[in-house]
């Protein structure tokens, strides 16, 4: 695989990856979570997984459709991240020990989203 689409398939690749992880990590069951003796520990790896994804979902949207205007990029994938963090939470509630969290899916979304302005800073500073 060479040129264009050689760009988009490794430019995806992380983000499936990292999507099926935060998947995988999601199919623990309750249980077998360990217990974390900080604060809002459980919000703050909400919020990591979720930034990650952000800013490897908008890098890959960036080189994936470099015509695109990078709001329009950051509009939809904070869609598409949305609705799969929501997907996310109503899957734990299969899971033993796990249930769907209004608070969880917020702070996937603004985990993603701040991931995805500092891409963004990251893409201005380099294009100026």
């Amino acid at each position: 695989m060479t040129g264009r689409y050689a760009i988009i398939f490794r430019s995806w690749i992380p983000v499936l990856l990292w999507a099926a992880a935060v998947f995988w990590l999601s199919s623990i069951p309750g249980n077998d979570i360990p217990d974390i003796e900080i604060p809002f520990a459980d919000k703050l790896i909400h919020f990591s997984e979720y930034f990650i994804l952000g800013l490897l979902t908008l890098r890959a949207g960036v080189r994936s459709f470099p015509n695109i205007n990078l709001a329009k990029l950051i509009v939809l994938f904070i869609i598409i991240l949305s609705l799969y963090a929501a997907l996310d939470e109503w899957h734990q509630n299969f899971i033993p020990g796990r249930t769907a969290d209004i608070k969880d899916l917020i702070v996937d979304i603004i985990g993603a989203g701040a991931g995805m302005i500092l891409y963004k800073r990251r893409v201005r500073s380099c294009r100026e």
